[in-house]
């Protein structure tokens, strides 16, 4: 039986877009269940004692940046580490990738473009026709758009935020495999080897 891995994430997290790019890789050589779980930041936090980005004292703001700018070059990500659209309004484009999930697809190449247009790209991902091109570029229904809205997705994101903190999730991104809770985009080779296939 596929290993499930729980992946908790927000599209605003630059961690996020640079981990999700990753997760096809690790997927496809450890065979594991991918479960995405978009959770709802500011709960997460409140509930496990973590600061939003604009309450961090400045000296961590600004080593953020230039972590950033080390991994963009190291994973030779082009990112735009303070984008014109940040923090965005990801409703609409976490919607449409619940909507994916809901409707069976693999929502895993949906967020990894929607995070690119945001991170990479620059664009707004709160403007339907950047989630509208997303969706064209990875081969799903654009009227997934049209779901994006669900009433139901409110109630997934709450859930979701519910499992990771009950799972001793306190940031994003967050891998869970089993017991073990791994965060961070940095991560992602224990991540592996817990799934049962040393990385290459």
């Amino acid at each position: 039986m596929p290993q499930p891995l729980d992946y908790y994430f927000v599209l605003n997290s630059p961690w996020s877009y640079l981990a999700t790019r990753q997760l096809g890789g690790i997927v496809e050589r450890t065979g594991a269940e991918l479960r995405l779980k978009p959770v709802q930041l500011p709960t997460l936090f409140a509930a496990t004692g973590s600061q939003l980005l604009r309450d961090r004292p400045p000296a961590r703001q600004a080593y953020r940046l230039q972590e950033l700018a080390r991994w963009s070059r190291w994973l030779g990500v082009p990112m735009h580490i303070q984008p014109a659209h940040f923090p965005v309004d990801e409703s609409l484009a976490i919607g449409t990738v619940l909507a994916a999930v809901d409707a069976g697809f693999n929502a895993l190449p949906l967020t990894v473009a929607l995070g690119k247009a945001l991170w990479t790209d620059n664009r707004n991902l709160a403007d339907d026709t950047v989630v509208r091109h997303a969706l064209v570029a990875t081969l799903l229904p654009p009227e997934l758009l049209d779901k994006a809205g669900a009433p139901g997705h409110a109630d997934t994101l709450a859930a979701n935020t519910e499992d990771a903190i009950r799972a001793n999730v306190f940031g994003v991104p967050t891998c869970v495999v089993g017991t073990e809770v791994f965060w961070g985009q940095d991560r992602l080779d224990f991540v592996e080897r817990a799934l049962g296939a040393e990385p290459d």
